[in-house]
């Protein structure tokens, strides 16, 4: 029996279920087209004891976006579909044990630093992928000749993917490709290949057909005549392709058609379920290698935005290590597009299990800041490469993000009511130990209300002992809580230049002014720019009612152009306005 070519874990397993893969392959391989046949297999398979709940994060951390943007699988610069489900697996349930990361990290970094066994890794899963899409295919015609040339198609990539396991270059490997050179060597000298190769070699020495065709106008055939046929002998059970041609070709002038009888071709059943033990180790050594790929792809999309990734220490908190937590060149990677732009900043923690309060103007990064926290210890965590030039982090034995709040249509209570349910979920799904990261916390109420609200949870959420980032608006509070319990908390805000603008990065302190007006005046909410616009819909208005007017009306004045002259009383505030002023306004 050849060993389980388990390229994720450090003990080998079979994950995949035999019998779904049974069920589906042979269902594909009689017929054809059955869709994702290959990847129905995957999503259907186990995984490795996790921690992690993704309900918990997958939505508010956009880890779906992540997969479609950053872990493309690609080969010559073109991307291949993989199975999307299946990523969001292996990313979103992080194993629990320990050993699983170094495990992946030394393939990984064998694959970046040894390009020919990186070059035979991918040739092998162009391979799979090649039969993954003929499985999916649909024979064109439905007829017996398609779907027998079709059944030889899927057994040439079957001999072509074992070609391809037994390349020398798996020989060499130090890290868990090794197991690869095993189970190929296994494969290609069992009989099962054997049988492969000799049926192959009849097919393709059975016969040679030189044939002319005379086709008319309208496409229907006039026509043909054999010119030469070479028939090989020595196959008694096998029919010839002109054979073939020839008696369909007859068939259809005598108007019978095929049964169903004859979709069974006895050689070719034969070579194929004798390949059938083997189909569930391939379908999931086909998700391992698609795993290594989009970590390869990630690396090579960073690179290209002039960004470095690294493979992370991760520190287990119960080894007592006082070490910081340490993110240098942290990077968003959903910014890595045409249209957009990561900017990298370094933070440095001293304490693993301190919450960090982040501080600054709105639209000051702070909720991507946020996102690229969650991505960073989720990527690390399942074994990948990270959004960062360096980082040491701290185990997490769970994770829990909210970093959209929307009323729902049924919350009575409007934002409030989410914003409690919230704080309510947080304590009933979080465990000890676990990476919290709340954007804009206690935001649905007023202000007095919403500090009391917010530093109830900070004290309470300080006994779950969590590694936690929690964002807010509440500049006065912050500054509070810092003078009061800086031994307790961590606290980072926005960076800003000279000129006052958010630079996108991190450093220590609390923030001093959220620049709403600034924000407002960027934005173009100024109550000269208001005006005009006020003074323009007017207009607009006028000129509509003059148009409109029944002939010898009196039109209608239009106002004059420009805003009215300011009042020396007290002029009337804008409601927007008012809230920007306040630094109370919504994000």
């Amino acid at each position: 029996m050849p060993p389980i070519p388990d390229l994720l874990h450090p003990i080998p397993s079979l994950r995949v279920d035999p019998v779904v893969v049974h069920e589906r392959i042979a269902m594909a391989f009689a017929s054809g087209g059955t869709e994702g046949a290959l990847d129905g297999c995957l999503e259907s398979a186990g995984y490795a004891p996790s921690d992690f709940d993704p309900g918990c994060f997958e939505h508010d951390l956009f880890l779906l976006e992540l997969v479609r943007r950053a872990l493309r699988v690609k080969v010559g610069g073109r991307a291949l579909i993989a199975s999307e489900a299946h990523l969001l697996g292996l990313i979103g349930r992080p194993p629990s044990d320990p050993e699983v990361v170094p495990f992946r990290q030394a393939v990984l970094a064998e694959l970046a630093e040894d390009r020919e066994l990186r070059a035979a890794t991918t040739e092998l899963y162009v391979s799979i992928h090649a039969l993954r899409t003929l499985l999916s295919t649909a024979t064109p015609l439905g007829g017996f000749l398609d779907i027998a040339h079709r059944r030889l198609d899927v057994l040439i990539a079957l001999r072509e993917l074992i070609d391809a396991l037994a390349s020398p270059v798996f020989a060499r490997a130090k890290s868990g490709l090794s197991r690869l050179a095993d189970y190929g060597e296994a494969l290609h000298g069992g009989e099962a290949y054997l049988r492969l190769a000799r049926l192959l070699e009849l097919d393709s020495r059975a016969s040679s057909l030189d044939v002319r065709l005379q086709v008319g106008f309208d496409g229907s055939l006039r026509g043909f005549e054999v010119v030469r046929i070479s028939d090989n002998a020595e196959n008694p059970f096998y029919v010839s392709p002109w054979q073939r041609f020839w008696q369909r070709v007859r068939f259809y002038f005598r108007g019978f058609r095929f049964t169903e009888a004859e979709l069974v071709d006895r050689l070719v059943d034969d070579v194929f379920d004798r390949f059938e033990p083997e189909l569930p180790a391939i379908v999931q050594l086909m998700g391992d290698l698609e795993f290594y790929l989009a970590g390869l792809a990630f690396r090579d999309l960073a690179e290209s935005h002039g960004h470095a990734v690294c493979l992370p220490e991760i520190v287990d908190p119960r080894d007592g290590r006082p070490e910081p937590r340490v993110y240098e060149g942290l990077f968003n990677p959903l910014l890595l597009g045409p249209q957009q732009h990561a900017v990298p900043c370094d933070v440095a923690l001293e304490q693993h299990d301190a919450i960090t309060i982040l501080t600054g103007p709105n639209s000051g990064g702070k909720t991507r800041f946020l996102q690229a926290i969650g991505f960073t210890q989720l990527l690390a965590q399942a074994g990948l490469y990270v959004p960062a030039s360096r980082a040491r982090l701290v185990r997490a034995d769970g994770m829990f993000v909210s970093l959209v709040v929307e009323a729902s249509a049924d919350q009575s209570e409007g934002r409030l009511g989410t914003e409690l349910a919230r704080v309510r979920e947080v304590f009933e799904r979080l465990g000890c130990g676990s990476l919290v990261l709340l954007d804009e916390l206690c935001s649905g109420t007023n202000p007095s209300e919403g500090e009391e609200m917010f530093e109830l949870v900070v004290d309470l959420l300080a006994e779950l002992e969590p590694q936690a980032f929690v964002s807010t608006h509440f500049l006065g509070l912050a500054a509070r809580l810092a003078e009061a319990r800086s031994g307790e908390l961590a606290f980072l805000q926005v960076e800003l230049d000279h000129r006052e603008r958010p630079t996108y990065r991190f450093v220590e302190g609390v923030a001093t002014s959220s620049l709403a007006r600034q924000t407002a005046a960027r934005l173009g909410v100024t109550r000269v720019e208001l005006a005009e616009l006020v003074e323009q819909k007017r207009n607009e208005r006028a000129q509509r009612r003059a148009r409109s007017a029944p002939r010898g009306a009196v039109e209608e004045q239009a106002p004059t152009s420009g805003p009215p002259p300011p009042s020396s009383d007290a002029q009337p505030e804008l409601p927007r306005l008012r809230a920007v002023d306040s630094g109370r306004s919504a994000r």
